[in-house]
Parts: structure tokens; sequence; C-alpha cells
């Protein structure tokens, strides 16, 4: 039996990745669950081993990652065991109603970042840990589908979720407060590919965009009885971590 996904989605600047790496920061090996970088971490290196030893322990300690690099040979064995998705894919991001001409450089992102998931969702199902994997940001989180027509949305996802490796379960993390969204995107570094050169108004639509996008696939996912957990992204996050790892810690491993 392939290893239960778990996903975390909710709108861009609701605090997604701020909660899944405090996650990470207090997962240990005794948990009832586990994350893609401890799931492919490499084997602990001998002490016989001095340095890669030291290194090993130097790099947690430093919190960097010490996972492997997940070779394109997932990738390529994702699309062999799903090649509908691939077309679906495929044919979605040549469509000119999702990337037009002008758009092209943002066609190559998401296909760079579409097969690293690839990669990344082949890794999880390979692996022979039972323990529920939780992937943030994943395949159900996809600026592409993005679309002003809800109806055209509607089917698009219907048509996704009917080819897609569904996850056990997924982490709506969202809030019915649309300022609280804008405001930690406004006080955020680093501005995300799709708001460059856009201004409050259009932000403030994309957000409501990306709420009515998520909505309709969490609705249509639990129609194929995949668990929907709902987070209250305006709660202080030391409250949502605590919940969220008493939820993750209740699941029981794939037998």
């Amino acid at each position: 039996m392939p290893p239960k996904i778990i996903e975390i989605i909710g709108p861009p600047g609701i605090g997604k990745t701020a909660i899944y790496q405090s996650l990470c920061d207090i997962w240990e090996p005794g948990c009832n669950w586990i994350f893609p970088e401890a799931l492919l971490e490499p084997e602990q290196p001998s002490i016989a081993d001095l340095n890669e030893y030291l290194l090993h322990y130097g790099r947690k300690l430093f919190r960097r990652k010490t996972g492997r690099t997940i070779p394109m040979d997932y990738g390529l064995r994702f699309v062999a065991n799903h090649p509908e998705l691939a077309d679906f894919f495929w044919n979605l991001l040549s469509d000119n109603r999702v990337y037009n001409y002008q758009d092209i450089d943002k066609r190559f992102r998401a296909a760079y970042l579409l097969f690293r998931d690839f990669c990344r969702y082949q890794a999880v199902l390979e692996s022979n840990c039972p323990k529920p994997c939780l992937i943030n940001e994943g395949l159900l989180q996809k600026s592409f589908f993005i679309h002003d027509d809800e109806e055209y949305v509607s089917k698009l996802v219907s048509t996704y979720l009917a080819l897609l490796p569904l996850p056990h379960a997924i982490l709506f993390i969202d809030t019915d407060n649309r300022n609280t969204i804008f405001s930690r995107l406004k006080s955020r570094k680093k501005v995300i590919a799709s708001h460059l050169g856009k201004d409050d108004g259009e932000i403030l639509v994309d957000i409501g965009r990306w709420q009515n996008l998520l909505q309709i696939l969490v609705e249509q996912a639990q129609n194929y009885n995949v668990f929907v957990a709902r987070i209250d992204g305006e709660k202080p996050i030391k409250e949502n971590i605590f919940y969220i790892n008493s939820l993750l810690n209740s699941l029981r491993p794939a037998p």
C-alpha cells in the first residue's frame, strides 16, 4: 500500500510555509507522521567516518537541509505511471487562456516547478515508510488553475481530481478576513511571482480568486472521501501548530 500523503494548502500569505517549517522543527522520529526531507534523508553516517559524521550533525545543528537531491528519474517514472495526468498538465500549460505568448517565462517556470513536484511525489510513493507524509504546497496548490470563470474552474478541477493520485487528507489553512492575508503579503520581503507588477487592488482580487479555487477544490475532494481539516489562519501560529501536530499524530500508519 502506498504511503498516505497529507497536503497543506491555502492562499498565498496565509502562513502555510511558516506552519510547515515549524512542524518540521518539532518533528521527532517517534511521531506518527513524517515529511519528505526526513523521509528521503540519507542514512546516518558512521562515527568511523568522522568528517561525514560531523558534517551530518553540523547541518542538523544549523538547520541546513540534509536530504538528498531527488534524481530526475523519479519524475519520469511519475509521468510514465500517470500518462493521462501528464497529458492534462501539458495541454493546460500550452493553453493560451492560462499563459499567453507574453507569459512564456511563467509557462516554463510552472513546468519546472511541476516536474519537481513529480519527482517529490514519486519518491514518497516509492518509499517503504508506513507513516503519513506531510507535503507543503504540492500538486493541489497550482496558480495556473486560477481563472475568473468559476464554471470553467469547477470543470477543470473535476477533470484534474479524477486523474490525480489523491492525498489521504488536506490541511486547508484560510481565513474569512481577506485583509489579514493582504497585510501579511505586504509585510513580506519576497513578492510571489504571480503578484509582480500588480497594485493593491489587483492583489486583493487575486487573493479572492485563490480562495474561490481552493474552496472548489476541497469541496470536490471531499466527494472522493478525502478528509479535509480546515485550519483558521487567524489563530496564533503556536496554537495551529499544536492542533495540527496532535491531528497528525492521531493518524495510524499504513498497514
